[in-house]
């Protein structure tokens, strides 16, 4: 599943890892925390308003009937009652529980516990779970390939569509936009239906399922029949219901995972053929032909990383040096950072990429006194509240200027963005705004300024690495530590960016193209 959830890193300076990036921090790419709106969409926003409605009922009785339990006991016996469970199930159930089980369960309640207690972004990890989020493999490597949809979860509604992996069985059927309420035929790689936590899945109204849910299930399904809510103009009521059956598909990444370009007919990697009997094709559809000669478009897909066959991790960041050694090379002044879909990724990676689009050029003599530190300019910085209040910024030094020359009144680079652009996205948005290298047009940004760590529990199990060996591996936590900033002082979390005006409420390419016409005249 292309699907860049749960993956955004920060805090590298914390502690020495154990194992490979152990001690790695890592943003949640988790739903947005507010109800993402949508234009020109009046049956979706009817929908959104009766799953309001029915959530809003279910809130009220459950409060209702718990409110009185939770009264009758002491809150200081939550601990005794679970550890009660626990004793049980070990000691009392009327037959073994298999081991694989205790950890399916034991990994599931952990997760819920922190969830309904507050940390709707967190998550307990088995060591398989842990192992596979810190290692993660390029498409080549996986049997089953890719769904090919980068998403954004709507809960009590489905999943929102941001973008289509291009050369997935996905491309030429779901589309940008498209809100999947159902999930059909579900099966796994051995054709059955896909069991998880013990449970086996065969369709799914998604506004019955968490996010997390969700994602899990879909993680451990093969194929599946995508009935998706379509927006139509010439419809009588606006949309259609469409559906597609959709397979998971190994691609051949063509060097670069996650990084598209294009500027120019020699130096691209943008298909130009159309796939799966799609009317148009990736170059068509965003509209490429329309690139001014002197201005380069680069798509930054996810903020990640990936080990290749021979253990060699390749990251975000270095492709994206590898690209921009070519615009430089082809001396372009002008670029579109198209950010629509990507939801965030590693912290590091990001700050690496700002590092090429950042200077202090514009700022007042106040502002750079805040932002430098020595030759190196702060890209963002996290506030965490616990155990103590602290403070820890990320600084790195500016090379702006080697591809782009000095700065002048108009912005030598545009930055496209929807409400699937999230955390690593938002906070590169924000640190070019700021520095006022970059113009935002599209649509408000997701909304998310709060980052999570990862680290390890004392305590192990067994796991498989990517060569298919057993290992001995920790057992991980993902929670909520801190809030972070942009370079001025900016937290959007529950907001996010919105372009100004004449530069907002713009979903689809030619629209963008249009604005990006008009800015550079």
């Amino acid at each position: 599943m292309a699907k860049d959830f749960f993956e955004e890193e920060y805090d590298k300076k914390q502690q020495e890892s154990t194992e490979r990036q152990q001690r790695q921090d890592a943003w949640y790419n988790a739903p947005a925390p507010q109800q993402v709106k949508r234009n020109n969409k009046p049956l979706y926003i009817a929908l959104v308003c009766v799953a309001l409605v029915l959530c809003i009922a279910l809130g009220w009785v459950l409060c209702t009937v718990f409110q009185g339990i939770g009264n009758s006991k002491p809150s200081g016996q939550a601990d005794d009652i679970l550890q009660t469970v626990i004793d049980y199930m070990k000691n009392n159930y009327y037959q073994d529980i298999p081991e694989e089980d205790w950890i399916n369960a034991v990994e599931m309640s952990g997760t819920v516990l922190m969830q309904q207690t507050g940390d709707r972004f967190c998550q307990l990890l088995s060591p398989q779970s842990y192992y596979d989020l810190l290692n993660p493999q390029t498409v080549e490597q996986s049997a089953e390939g890719i769904f090919g949809i980068s998403y954004v979860v709507e809960e009590g509604l489905g999943i929102y569509v941001s973008s289509i992996t291009p050369n997935s069985n996905a491309y030429g059927k779901l589309q940008s936009g498209d809100i999947v309420l159902k999930l059909s035929d579900l099966r796994a790689s051995n054709g059955l239906a896909p069991i998880v936590d013990g449970k086996p899945y065969e369709e799914m109204l998604l506004s019955e399922y968490t996010s997390a849910a969700i994602q899990k299930i879909l993680g451990a399904t093969h194929s599946a029949t995508f009935h998706a809510l379509r927006q139509n103009a010439d419809s009588d009521v606006g949309f259609d219901i469409v559906t597609y059956k959709i397979e998971r598909k190994v691609i051949t990444v063509d060097k670069y995972q996650f990084i598209e370009y294009y500027f120019d007919e020699q130096n691209n990697n943008i298909p130009k053929t159309r796939q799966n009997g799609a009317a148009i094709s990736v170059f068509e559809e965003r509209e490429l032909d329309r690139l001014p000669s002197d201005t380069g478009y680069i798509r930054i897909v996810q903020f990640s990383d990936y080990v290749d066959s021979l253990g060699n991790k390749h990251t975000a960041a270095e492709e994206f040096a590898e690209v921009m050694e070519t615009f430089e090379s082809l001396h372009l002044k002008h670029l579109v950072l198209d950010l629509k879909g990507n939801p965030g990724g590693n912290v590091d990676y990001v700050c690496e990429i700002a590092s090429y689009l950042i200077t202090d050029a514009k700022l007042s003599a106040a502002d750079k006194k805040t932002v430098t530190d020595g030759d190196e300019l702060l890209v963002t910085y996290f506030e965490m509240p616990k155990p103590i209040t602290r403070r820890s910024p990320e600084y790195r030094k500016a090379k702006y200027n080697r591809y782009f020359g000095q700065p002048s009144d108009v912005c030598d680079i545009v930055v496209w963005t929807d409400q699937g652009s999230a955390s690593a996205s938002e906070l590169l948005t924000g640190c070019l705004k700021d520095y006022q290298t970059a113009v935002q047009m599209g649509t408000t940004t997701y909304g998310k300024g709060i980052a999570q760590s990862i680290v390890p529990l004392p305590f192990e199990g067994k796991a498989t690495d990517i060569f298919g060996n057993t290992i001995t591996y920790n057992w991980g936590i993902y929670y909520t530590s801190a809030s972070y900033y942009s370079p001025l002082g900016n937290n959007i979390h529950g907001k996010g960016y919105t372009p100004e005006s004449k530069y907002n409420n713009l979903s689809d390419y030619q629209q963008l193209w249009d604005a990006t016409d008009s800015y550079w005249g």
